[in-house]
């Protein structure tokens, strides 16, 4: 019998949409008053939204860390990478892959090991110097040869060689068939930094002052407050509308609603759904509250007990109303995820669906020897803040996992220490979390959730390696979807993840600008006009 056959309960009483409304509410009306307060109280920088259609302040909620584009794979500081030094290939708002920096691209042989790739021939960094194939070499294979910390090197992990041609002409050679090698010159790292330059400054002054090839140049960065980006009038696309962008560092969401409330910020991101609705209100500003690729899962951790008994992982699957979870805090926007995939992403199932269902829920923990008599008690992680309402949710799964039999602790914690436990295999319980993929591509959904090799990986099943690599070195397309919409159905009704929602991007932004809205989240201010 599969999945979507099952019948649908009625709600779960202690947990509906409406009471979990009512439940949380309160802690969060307290909590965004007392940072807003606080971030009204703080001195910003006095630029304004828009000042003679020149200038962009945007808050956002995360520093750069490094203008090293190779070293980190963080995927919110992505955009920003993008707007400094754009990219190789790149995703349509709509997550088509398209031309950039590269114009052309093909297989040169039918095992998919060697790409030619050709570059634009107008592509300048910003101190004026061309843009080649030996920048390309530089950036993607020699870099990540010379220093394996480099986090370029892993994603690009079967480049073995980058052939120079010619000054806009090179072949990518991979060690074994990489069919989906062109999506990575379009994601995360994939970056081109000045050889010349980046070798005579070295990676601390490269830090200090970057030079890319993208629509902005990096002008002045003070660590914790602002990033001001200026045009570049070189670019290959054309100098972009908007001159200057101030990127405001606002860690608090609150905050960064009061920036753009008090038109001191002329876009705002990843606000809380209810002030996104309250902003839309407002006259003179434009809210947007939209899904895109990212997804909010519930990851197991194999090697936590009773996590590797089937009768559990079903049972914390079935209880959990998902529905209920994105009417609650995400205005119905967020949908819910029968599997590790977003409707219109290729790896997407349209007709498998893993249903809410109270009894099957209850009989599944009862065949693993427990009930609300005898409650089976658990760790739940749950970080407080890294995306919209992480931590109410993680309050309202375990209250739902009550009302079957399972009494979860959630313990607080922050992206480093999960990092940090998961690499060590040492996550004490299954955890709340947010996997990015700006490709929509399935090998970077269940292709690495599920990759028991990789440092992050939770569930560490070794049986999966092989079959994975099967699907990454498959050259037929249509065999290396159906191979991933079968690992997605298999992973979701045996819950070796639980998908709970596509996540939603929340923004707020002058009724004067035009933004473009990517559905990978990125925000791109090259793409922006100003009416």
């Amino acid at each position: 019998m599969t999945e979507a056959s099952s019948s649908r309960p009625d709600p779960m009483p202690a947990a509906t949409a409406a009471e979990l409304d009512t439940l949380l509410w309160p802690r969060r009306r307290v909590l965004a008053g007392a940072a807003a307060v606080a971030g009204a109280s703080l001195s910003w920088p006095l630029a304004a939204q828009v000042v003679d259609k020149s200038t962009l302040a945007i808050a956002y909620p995360v520093d750069m860390p490094t203008w090293d584009p190779g070293a980190l794979s963080i995927p919110a500081i992505q955009a920003l990478y993008a707007t400094v030094f754009d990219s190789p290939l790149r995703y349509s708002p709509h997550l088509e892959l398209q031309p950039r920096q590269i114009k052309e691209w093909r297989w040169a042989d039918p095992k998919a090991t060697r790409l030619e790739i050709t570059l634009r021939d107008d592509i300048v960094f910003h101190d004026g110097t061309p843009l080649t194939m030996e920048d390309v070499k530089y950036s993607l294979s020699d870099r990540a040869k010379a220093d394996k910390k480099l986090i370029v090197g892993a994603m690009f992990n079967t480049l073995t060689e980058v052939q120079v041609l010619s000054p806009t002409k090179g072949v990518l050679v991979y060690g074994r068939p990489t069919p989906a090698a062109p999506i990575y010159l379009a994601f995360l790292t994939a970056y081109i930094v000045p050889k010349a330059y980046f070798s005579q400054v070295g990676a601390e002054g490269f830090n200090a002052k970057p030079i890319g090839a993208g629509p902005y140049r990096m002008v002045e960065h003070q660590r914790g407050s602002r990033i001001v980006l200026e045009a570049f009038d070189k670019y290959w696309g054309g100098a972009p509308p908007i001159r200057q962008v101030i990127f405001q560092i606002v860690p608090e969401a609150s905050a960064r609603v009061a920036l753009v409330e008090s038109g001191r910020a002329g876009f705002a991101v990843q606000l809380p759904v209810r002030e996104a609705q309250r902003l839309a209100q407002k006259t003179g500003i434009v809210t947007k509250i939209y899904p895109y690729s990212e997804v909010y899962m519930v990851r197991i951790p194999s090697y936590v007990k009773p996590l590797d008994n089937d009768h559990v992982r079903a049972a914390m699957h079935l209880a959990i109303d998902k529905a209920a979870l994105s009417k609650a805090f995400y205005g119905g926007a967020a949908k819910p995820l029968s599997v590790l995939a977003p409707e219109g992403t290729p790896s997407y199932v349209s007709d498998f669906t893993y249903p809410h269902d109270k009894a099957r829920a209850i009989a599944e923990l009862k065949a693993a020897g427990h009930d609300t008599n005898n409650p089976l008690a658990l760790t739940f992680l749950s970080t407080n803040g890294v995306f919209p309402s992480d931590f109410d949710m993680a309050r309202a799964i375990a209250q739902m996992w009550k009302g079957i039999g399972i009494n979860a602790t959630i313990e607080e914690t922050t992206p480093a220490k999960l990092i940090e436990a998961a690499t060590n295999g040492k996550l004490t319980g299954p955890l709340l979390y947010s996997w990015a993929n700006a490709t929509g591509d399935p090998e970077n959904y269940a292709g690495r959730i599920f990759d028991p090799r990789l440092r992050f990986s939770a569930w560490k099943d070794m049986s999966l390696g092989p079959r994975i690599d099967a699907l990454m070195t498959e050259v037929d397309e249509a065999k290396r979807m159906a191979g991933y919409k079968a690992l997605n159905v298999e992973s979701s009704q045996k819950s070796w993840a639980i998908p709970l929602l596509q996540a939603v991007a929340t923004v707020a932004y002058t009724s004067a600008l035009q933004p473009v809205l990517f559905d990978n989240g990125y925000v791109l201010p090259a793409e922006y006009k100003v009416r």
